[in-house]
């Protein structure tokens, strides 16, 4: 029986090394760098493990192709030990040993494709507690920089809220000035009623005045004119007492 060379699996068994390197390399730098203070070397950390990711995904990505391609040998291979297989007396023992060389030689294959797997879940468990890291220090540097505002900004806000304050005292004034000058029209209308008033007042007292002259003087003149009168008759005697 033919026999699948081993020596294609030296590149395999060799990759695990520099890719769970890589990985160790990017899943530390990632959160230690996140919170790092300063622009300037938060952008070299991501820019740096932006370059590490890609390497990383590279080295993957040629795992994958070398454990595809090993997969169609050892497939290809299967089939013509399968083939030789039907020309035999016992087939079926024949089938039987052929596929179970196949799932041998295919199972450093599935336990290297697996690591790669587990190596992705924790890298993209890693990337989310990364940015979940990057959000807190997002906020907490919004919340300083609303804390400690610049002088500038700072300037800016006493100017509007002195402006604001003139201004309200310019209304204040305006309003008071309204209420006086209505206060001093109501109190112009009722001085102008009251004397308005009194006038009526007196004039009709006047009126009255002159009402009662006139009659007093029409009377005298009735008087004048009858001339003087006589006495009255005495009254008679009351009769006597019989």
């Amino acid at each position: 029986m033919l026999k699948l060379s081993t020596s294609a699996f030296a590149l395999v068994k060799k990759l695990p090394a520099a890719l769970s390197a890589a990985l160790a390399c990017l899943v530390l730098a990632g959160p230690a760098m996140a919170v790092e203070a300063g622009a300037d070397s938060d952008a070299d950390a991501r820019q740096e493990r932006a370059q590490a990711a890609k390497q990383v995904q590279a080295e993957r990505k040629a795992a994958r192709a070398e454990i595809a391609a090993q997969r169609a040998v050892i497939d290809r291979r299967r089939t013509a030990l399968e083939s030789e297989c039907y020309q035999r007396f016992a087939v079926e023992d024949c089938l039987r040993q052929a596929r179970e060389e196949a799932r041998e030689q295919d199972k450093p294959l599935r336990e290297r494709e697996l690591q790669i797997n587990d190596e992705e879940r924790k890298e993209r468990a890693a990337q989310r507690l990364e940015d979940i890291e990057a959000k807190k220090a997002q906020k907490a540097a919004s919340s300083m920089q609303a804390k400690e505002r610049p002088p500038a900004a700072q300037r800016d806000t006493q100017a509007i809220r002195a402006q604001r304050a003139q201004d309200a005292q310019q209304r204040a004034a305006q309003q008071a000035s309204h209420q006086r000058d209505r206060q001093a029209q109501i109190e112009q209308r009722q001085s102008a009623q009251e004397q308005e008033r009194r006038a009526a007042a007196r004039a009709q007292f006047e009126a009255k005045q002159k009402e009662a002259a006139e009659r007093k003087a029409r009377a005298a003149d009735a008087a004048r004119d009858r001339g003087p009168q006589a006495a009255p008759l005495p009254a008679p005697p009351a009769p006597a007492a019989p």
